[in-house]
């Protein structure tokens, strides 16, 4: 991608990096409808829920919107998920082990997503 004189080479590459992000932050949301099925008082199932609902809009947007938009939504998304789930994870009953993979997850997205930002833009 850095070496290509294309700013985003391949309408091919960008649409399946784009595609892939979108996919894994789908199913990082989709966790949280898992969590929404527990034994938890209404409140909480209601907010699982529209995190894992907020997930999936988002990577869909991220789909439709321009190339360096759909990326920033997805940076955006992933800080924003991750972020919640490491604050909670012991409350929300997460295991340790699950919390620590799901921020290393978004970590390489964020940065290879940043980097295809940087290559956009630049």
């Amino acid at each position: 991608m850095w070496i290509s004189p294309a700013p985003f080479p391949g309408a091919s590459f960008g649409s399946a990096f784009l595609s892939y992000g979108a996919l894994v932050l789908a199913l990082m949301g989709g966790a949280h409808w898992a969590l929404a099925t527990g034994p938890y008082g209404r409140n909480r199932i209601a907010v699982e829920c529209l995190i894992g609902l907020a997930a999936l809009f988002a990577a869909w947007a991220s789909l439709v919107l321009p190339a360096h938009l759909g990326l920033s939504l997805l940076i955006a998304a992933f800080f924003l998920l991750t972020l919640r789930d490491t604050l909670i994870a012991e409350a929300a009953g997460f295991p340790l082990w699950f919390a620590s993979l799901r921020s290393y997850v978004a970590a390489a997205v964020i940065v290879t997503s940043v980097l295809a930002l940087l290559r956009i833009l630049i």
